[in-house]
């Protein structure tokens, strides 16, 4: 008679210690996550309706979609897993969002502002990279050029006009030269991602209109970019 309750009874305790254990893995996976904030004008500061979608990286096999209103720009979402997720934000007559964010944690807030389009307006890709004195995109440039692509998509209609810049060390001509590869690399980008080359016009200007004329790094670096003068919508 003993040696038939030991069994049950060790196996009344595995069935208890794999309850708690897997328990404690579905809270984890399952966790609720409620994620609050903004959407703006980057320029006004004024509320904006926006569509907030969010996918899961690398796979996508989790994606959430809210909102945000007029009213004061305020969306909340709740989000089951604790992972990274790749955030496209879209509102009409505005530049798309994209940006990576990791759900868990402390984190509850996301902010973001929008830049609005019209004919003569000019943006400026901010996270573009080149290799010093290259030409080459570098890969953490892509969400930016991502970005754009989205926004041609969203306006079929839309010319642009890619306007590269340096900084002013080096010859004039070598410089010219630079920005208009760049500038020829980020439109082969995009013709390769579908967007038809005569929507797209180049323009290199160099070192010839700085931004900051101090003699430092930090002005350099704000001096080489690369900006979008939207033509038409």
């Amino acid at each position: 008679m003993k040696s038939v309750r030991l069994p049950v009874i060790l196996l009344l305790v595995f069935l208890t210690m794999a309850f708690n254990v897997f328990g404690q893995i579905g809270y984890q996976l399952y966790k609720d996550y409620k994620i609050r904030g903004t959407i703006t004008d980057a320029l006004t500061k004024e509320p904006i309706n926006a569509t907030l979608v969010f996918e899961s990286v690398p796979d996508a096999s989790d994606v959430y979609i809210t909102g945000s209103g007029n009213t004061d720009g305020a969306f909340e979402v709740t989000i089951r897993t604790d992972q990274k997720y790749v955030v496209e934000v879209t509102s009409d007559n505005y530049k798309p969002e994209i940006d990576t964010v990791l759900i868990g944690g402390n984190q509850s807030g996301l902010n973001f502002e929008l830049l609005s389009v019209k004919p003569g307006q000019l943006l400026r890709l901010y996270n573009i990279y080149f290799a010093q004195g290259d030409y080459k995109i570098l890969d953490q440039s892509l969400q930016e050029i991502s970005e754009l692509v989205m926004l041609l998509n969203q306006y079929p209609d839309m010319k642009i006009q890619l306007e590269g810049h340096t900084d002013r060390l080096g010859g004039r001509r070598a410089n010219i030269e630079l920005s208009e590869n760049r500038v020829l690399e980020i439109k082969k980008y995009l013709v390769n991602h579908g967007i038809d080359h005569k929507r797209v016009k180049t323009a290199a200007f160099g070192g010839s209109k700085p931004i900051s004329t101090e003699n430092t790094e930090e002005s350099r670096q704000i001096n080489r970019r690369v900006e979008i003068r939207i033509l038409s919508i």
